[in-house]
């Protein structure tokens, strides 16, 4: 009996060790964007990559998460062997720099965004989102995922590329086009139970996991954990504090009025290498 009762105390216990959950830690992401998805122009398709890859961070506990990029300094140039060896002009895309804290307690959003040199801090409540879950699975960084799907509004971005008015220097030109009107994109995740803390990269969250990769809008944007610890700078998990003070709703109408007057003040030009 006294056997039998010791078996039980370390098969429990051996049990219990299999099964522990990760509360903290520090997930690392990669994310692969299609570049020339919503590009239509030839000449300008063949002036970019075909995608382009950036690395983030996601640092979290129990009571908040921060998602921030990694920045590489030795990073390959995504425009090697494209637009620069034909030559015509290279199309630099310098991604907007943006640092996402979520307070998990007050379910508060902390966005600090950097564009065209401005820096705003955008607070608002956590997006809530639908979410479907399926019983379909599939590892990710050594970490069994349920998948989930839901919709979200997006902004499309179009972009053209043309010759030189006629009478004028020879130049290159290159005009984005926003559609003002959203169109619902549908989102498909996959989460991991055994980190039961409700986070993920950029604004997505509200799973009973943490969201270890991302695909939106069917492949355009893939985001996926290539890296898992349990360590993690607790100094760096702070909510961002910079910037002009203004809602998701207020950011979205800024946005919107900088992209009308870009287009209103005509194309981009840039001057041939040759």
């Amino acid at each position: 009996m006294k056997l039998l009762f010791t078996l039980s105390v370390v098969l429990f216990g051996s049990l219990t060790i299999s099964f522990a959950q990760m509360k903290e830690g520090k997930i690392v992401f990669e994310r692969v964007m299609n570049m020339r998805r919503n590009i239509t122009d030839p000449e300008m398709r063949a002036r970019i990559p075909e995608s382009r890859t950036d690395k983030f961070q996601l640092l979290f506990n129990e009571q908040s998460s921060l998602f921030k990029s990694i920045i590489e300094e030795d990073a390959p140039d995504p425009f090697a062997n494209n637009g620069g060896d034909r030559g015509g002009p290279r199309m630099m895309f310098r991604m907007p720099s943006t640092t996402t804290f979520t307070d998990l307690k007050t379910q508060m959003q902390y966005e600090a965004r950097s564009f065209f040199e401005k820096d705003f801090l955008v607070v608002d409540s956590l997006r809530q989102m639908k979410w479907k879950i399926s019983e379909e699975t599939k590892m990710i960084a050594k970490h069994l995922c349920k998948k989930a799907t839901t919709t979200s509004a997006g902004q499309m971005m179009r972009m053209s590329f043309g010759g030189p008015p006629p009478g004028s220097p020879r130049r290159d030109t290159a005009q984005a086009r926003v559609d003002n009107k959203p169109r619902e994109i549908e989102v498909v995740v996959w989460y991991a139970e055994d980190i039961p803390v409700s986070v993920g990269p950029e604004s997505f969250s509200g799973l009973p996991g943490a969201i270890l990769e991302v695909n939106s809008d069917n492949g355009t944007s893939i985001t996926t954990a290539v890296e898992i610890s349990g360590k993690y700078a607790k100094k760096e998990l702070v909510k961002p504090t910079v910037g002009e003070v203004m809602t998701r709703a207020q950011f979205a109408d800024n946005m919107r009025k900088i992209m009308e007057d870009m287009q209103r003040n005509g194309p981009v030009r840039f001057n041939r290498s040759n």
